[in-house]
């Protein structure tokens, strides 16, 4: 009896602790996107904007005034027409203007165009081709569907300025070493700052690219694996800090060590303004090293002394626990980082998922690749690298139409969300207010608490409903994030992979779908969180 009166009490104070959003204004119902490229932004001027960008329709914008009415619509038939080998690399705001990067294959040529809209009319500023690579080989060229998405160039923006670089590999030979890569940093303006090739260090030929942090108009930090290929299984390599300064024309490199000779995969990088340190987060593996070690890491970098400080430990050990908990003791968590997430106090979040690939190859046929997009946790570490919890929230999702990479929340957050047969209400999606981490996420109401093992898929994403999980304990509760149904709703969803958090005004714009017993319909809806 003491033990029933104890679980109710904890589940009431955890039902407590999760954030209300309360609705501050929504649109009327409109029909719902299903296809293209879509992000909301809020911008600072208080507009809310909606870019959505089809593969043969255009981009249309549209824009809400601060009182979230609608203020202006806006088409662009950019000069691209339509979209091949179609990638959104980027989409933010600088000085006061919609800013999107898109780079597509032309005459089997990769090319990254800029696009800048006016923030408060919409109109067309600047279109402009910025950057090309290396011509495909025709051999290269994919019969169905045309062009895989372009993979030439990546972009990274100062989360507390306009500035922005972007990353072109003009040659895609392993072996080349001139010109092989380069890097161009901009203003907010759009004005070039600095420019300069990739020129291997040391003794080192080839690169293998893993991101950049922007810091300010100072400069930019790029890390990638500098290697030599000794056979096709064997690279000889060592961490590198690229880094180009403002006006800069050339890049300096300082070798970086990886312990255990790991060689790195992927990672993101993130710069911690409040410890000035960078924050490397990563994948890798150990070449012949059977079996593998746990592959994710985390480096403390100092980019003024190009020194590595410390490797962390990230493996989520909770995670494990409350898996095996729920699943058995066979069931060991073997979630991968997929994205740093920092707080105002310099403290940090890492968010893992367990993203395991399915291949299928049918008899006469084309293989394919299904993704499972299996249970998740996030870990918080102050701002001296300590562990302060790991949550642990188990889910199941599975992707048919879309390809998912490592670091593809990370991408992600600049990006946008491609809708296609639904995979847009799958994923998860994480909000960062006042140092506290939400998780939300679409989910089959079956999956209420984690007290079995039978965690049901979500198959036809509008039978879901939109949760949040509050973060902060071993196995956090989910709440609906819409709160209790309206009159004559059966269920409600969420894009959250389009949504943004303005944290000057404290409010966070989603686009929600709302369904009834004989028909659906989307709209825009505007919460603030009640503490």
């Amino acid at each position: 009896m003491k033990a029933t009166i104890l679980s109710c009490l904890l589940a009431l104070l955890q039902a407590v602790a999760f954030a209300q959003f309360k609705t501050v204004a929504e649109t009327p119902l409109f029909k719902e996107p299903e296809s293209g490229f879509a992000k909301l932004l809020q911008l600072k001027n208080g507009n809310t904007v909606v870019i959505h960008l089809t593969n043969r329709n255009g981009i249309n914008l549209t824009f809400y005034d601060p009182q979230h009415k609608l203020a202006v619509n806006k088409h662009h038939d950019p000069v691209f027409q339509k979209l091949r080998g179609a990638r959104v690399n980027a989409i933010f705001e600088a000085d006061g203007s919609v800013v999107i990067l898109i780079s597509e294959v032309e005459d089997r040529t990769p090319m990254l165009y800029r696009l800048v809209f006016d923030g408060l009319s919409g109109n067309l500023q600047r279109e402009e081709k910025i950057a090309e690579a290396e011509r495909y080989q025709f051999m290269d060229v994919r019969w169905i569907p045309e062009f895989d998405p372009v993979n030439s160039f990546a972009v990274s923006k100062d989360p507390s300025s306009d500035n922005y670089a972007i990353f072109i590999r003009r040659n895609r030979n392993e072996y080349a070493d001139k010109n092989q890569m380069e890097v161009i940093t901009y203003n907010g303006m759009h004005q070039e700052t600095s420019r300069a090739f990739y020129q291997p260090p040391y003794k080192y030929t080839s690169l293998n690219y893993l991101d950049m942090a922007v810091l300010g108009e100072d400069r930019v930090c790029i890390l990638g694996f500098a290697y030599n290929q000794i056979a096709a299984s064997d690279r000889e390599g060592q961490l590198v800090l690229l880094t180009l300064a403002k006006g800069g024309r050339k890049m300096t490199a300082e070798l970086l060590d990886l312990p255990d000779n790991r060689i790195a995969d992927s990672a993101v990088v993130r710069f911690n303004p409040v410890t000035k340190k960078l924050m490397l987060l990563g994948t890798s593996h150990i070449e012949d090293a059977d079996p593998q070690p746990y592959n994710g890491f985390l480096a403390i970098i100092d980019p003024f002394k190009a020194k590595t400080e410390q490797f962390l430990n990230i493996y989520p050990s909770e995670a494990d626990t409350q898996k095996k908990k729920l699943f058995g003791a066979k069931q060991s968590y073997t979630g991968t980082p997929q994205d740093l997430v920092l707080h105002e106090d310099g403290s940090y979040s890492i968010i893992y998922e367990e993203l395991n690939p399915e291949k299928h190859t049918p008899l006469n046929g084309q293989a394919y690749t299904y993704y499972n997009l299996d249970n998740m946790a996030i870990s918080n570490f102050d701002a001296d690298n300590k562990l302060t919890f790991t949550s642990f929230i188990p889910k199941k999702q599975y992707l048919k139409n879309t390809a998912y990479s490592s670091f593809y929340l990370a991408h992600r957050r600049i990006s946008a969300q491609q809708f296609i047969y639904g995979d847009q209400y799958r994923s998860f999606s994480y909000l960062n207010i006042k140092n506290r981490t939400y998780i939300l996420m679409n989910d089959a109401e079956q999956n209420a608490g984690t007290s079995t093992d039978e965690v049901v898929q979500l198959k036809v994403p509008s039978n879901g409903q939109a949760y949040i999980y509050t973060t902060g304990i071993s196995s956090p509760e989910r709440a609906p994030f819409f709160g209790k149904l309206k009159k004559g709703e059966t269920h409600a969803l969420s894009v959250f992979n389009i949504a943004d958090y303005n944290v000057e005004r404290n409010t966070y714009v989603t686009l929600k779908l709302e369904v009834t017993a004989k028909e659906k319909g989307a709209k825009l809806v505007w919460l603030t969180p009640e503490e």
